[in-house]
């Protein structure tokens, strides 16, 4: 996916979720303009970033990803036991640690060379 239909599917579900891009701004503490230039795909979302859009949209994180007739109907992530206790987990943690161990995981997966 490209950041022009993730920004789409970024703001269909800000106006389906009735919030103001002045009200999802203060939520994300972000400007504005950051939303709009997310909105217009003119930024990138970082993980942490999507994962709060998808709690205040009330969206599984995986309607940005996959078009609504193609969505199967579980997260990938909850196929999996240990998957899903470690993503349960990274959602409850402080978000100053969300950012963090999400790097620690891209690190790892990266130098162990199992993704380029």
């Amino acid at each position: 996916m490209n950041r022009k239909e993730l920004s789409k599917k970024l703001k269909i579900a800000r106006i389906e979720s009735g919030l103001k891009q002045e009200e999802i701004a203060e939520l994300m503490h972000l400007p504005i303009s950051g939303i709009s230039v997310i909105e217009k795909g003119k930024r990138k979302v970082d993980v942490i970033e999507l994962i709060k859009f998808a709690q205040y949209y009330n969206k599984p994180i995986e309607c940005f990803f996959y078009d609504n007739d193609k969505k199967d109907s579980r997260r990938w992530y909850d196929k999996d036991a240990k998957l899903s206790e470690a993503i349960n987990l990274l959602q409850k943690a402080p978000i100053k640690y969300q950012k963090s161990c999400a790097c620690a995981i891209i690190g790892f997966l990266k130098e162990s060379g199992l993704i380029k």
